[in-house]
Order: C-alpha cells, then structure tokens, then sequence
C-alpha cells in the first residue's frame, strides 16, 4: 500500500522446520502484488550444509559460538533444541555429527519434542567412546530463554532435563541463555541477511543439470 518494491526478510529459526517453511509461504505470496517486484526470505540459522558452492552453517556455528564455550573435553556438553515433526528435524542430528566429526566427543544433540531424546544420546552417554563424565554443561539450542528453558530444562519437576541428569547421577551445570544473547549469533543472522539481499545461493549450481520443465 505504501509503494514498496523491494522486501526482504531475514527470520530468526533456528532450523528450517515446519514454522519456517510456514513463514516463507506466506512472505513469498505477496511477490507480484502491488508494486512489489522482489520478495525474499533469509535462510534460518541451520540451513547449508558446506555442498558444492553453499556455505557450512554448522561450521559456522560450531567455530563462531560454540567453540567459545570452553567446555573442558573431560567434562560433557548437552544442547538441547527445541525440535519439530517435520525433515527440518534432521538438522539436530547433522549437528550432533559435525560435532563428533570435529572431535567433540563429549558433546551431545538433543530436542525438547523430538529426535533425538535425552534416552537416545545422554543417558547411554558411554556408546559414543566408553566415557561417562560426571559433569554435564546443559545449553539450550533456543533464540530466547523462556518457558522451554525455565521448565522443560531446567523445572524443578521430575520431568525437566535438570533433574532427569540429576537422578541418572550428574552433577549439572545450567547455562541460562538463550542463543539470542550471544553476539556472534546475531553476527551469523546479519550473514544470512546479506545474502538474503545479495541473492547469493538460490539459483541451482552450475555443475547440476538444468531440472526440465515437464508439462
């Protein structure tokens, strides 16, 4: 209404789940109404995964924010996301693998409402390396520290993540921050954003064939 041609929008997911694929729908409809001649959305904050021309932002976040926690490796580190029902799930696992990759044995991946759960990575922490730390440093994986943080990770219920560690024996160490307070995390949405407006990686790679159009 106000004459706008251009609009480019850069969300804050942090995977690109059911929310953001929801979002993009619905932002990429109103291309063509009015004056609006280009619309774009932003990528979340695990999207590539370092193919062919395409960035890694798992590296990226792994080098720019998580290596900056100074975990010692004799003692573990739990990230804890929030999760979804859809494929954008598959993103805690590929996470949970760059890490491993990158010699963070002692470091874990799992969701609040999803795969993978505290049962299938932490509580048999020896599968991995045959080493039990006796100290767990819990982090949320989650833009804001709010309810989540609060009650599912660390409630005084029977339930939350604090005191399922606490009674499988660990001492728990509880961060209570949400990836939004770090800097740098703001620092890899200004990236995206700038590729979102550069339209850097969203045409099909030179080395792949041209999809035909079939009709």
């Amino acid at each position: 209404e106000e004459g706008y041609t251009s609009l480019f929008v850069q969300p804050l997911h942090f995977t690109g789940g059911a929310e953001y694929d929801k979002l993009k729908r619905s932002i990429l409809a109103y291309e063509g109404q009015g004056q609006l001649r280009t619309v774009r959305v932003g990528r979340p904050l695990l999207f590539f995964m370092g193919q062919e021309e395409h960035p890694d932002d798992y590296e990226a976040l792994i080098d720019t924010c998580l290596k900056a926690l100074m975990v010692p490796p004799e003692e573990g580190v739990l990230f804890v996301g929030h999760g979804g029902l859809n494929v954008g799930n598959a993103a805690y696992s590929v996470l949970q693998m760059k890490l491993w990759r990158r010699g963070w044995c002692n470091a874990r991946v799992i969701t609040l409402e999803s795969y993978p759960t505290l049962e299938d990575t932490v509580l048999p922490w020896e599968w991995v390396d045959g080493k039990r730390p006796s100290k767990i440093h819990v982090y949320p994986l989650l833009l804001v520290a709010g309810d989540h943080m609060l009650n599912d990770m660390f409630g005084d219920e029977a339930d939350s993540i604090a005191s399922r560690l606490y009674a499988a024996g660990y001492e728990v160490v509880e961060h209570r921050h949400g990836l939004g307070e770090y800097p740098a995390i703001g620092d890899l949405y200004v990236q995206h954003l700038e590729d979102c407006l550069a339209n850097r990686y969203e045409e099909r790679s030179k080395r792949r064939p041209v999809i035909p159009d079939v009709k």
